[in-house]
């Protein structure tokens, strides 16, 4: 059990933009490289802020958190004196952070937001 929670610490210190348990529910900051920024504005809402790094680079941060109840499973017991019983596992609450820096290349200003291409994230903290 001691080696879960090990196990669960050194997660969440180098998990950056992934959740500390693995979980289908959410999608790495990373993934969004090679495509537009639409769709991590689509996905997560808009950003915090928008600055300009160098004549063709434009910096979106975005801090996205998301919570979700993972467990619940049912499992049953049987007696054979009073039959099956069915219980339920604990359900546990995984907050996802994902917040960083997704860097796009915009040459211009007036160039539409489904055309800017994510190169880099930078994750902030996680």
């Amino acid at each position: 059990m001691r080696t879960l929670f090990a196990t669960l610490a050194v997660a969440l210190g180098v998990g950056g933009c992934v959740p500390a348990v693995q979980e289908p529910l959410a999608v790495s900051c990373s993934d969004y490289v090679g495509k537009p920024i639409s769709a991590r504005i689509a996905a997560w809402g808009p950003p915090r802020t928008v600055y300009r790094i160098s004549p063709t680079q434009v910096g979106y941060i975005f801090e996205s958190r998301q919570t979700a109840y993972v467990g619940g499973e049912p499992y049953y017991t049987v007696n054979y004196l009073t039959g099956a019983d069915k219980h339920h596992a604990s359900a546990r609450k995984v907050t996802t952070i994902c917040s960083g820096v997704f860097v796009v290349n915009a040459p211009y200003d007036a160039m539409p937001v489904d055309e800017r291409i994510v190169v880099n994230v930078v994750s902030a903290k996680g």
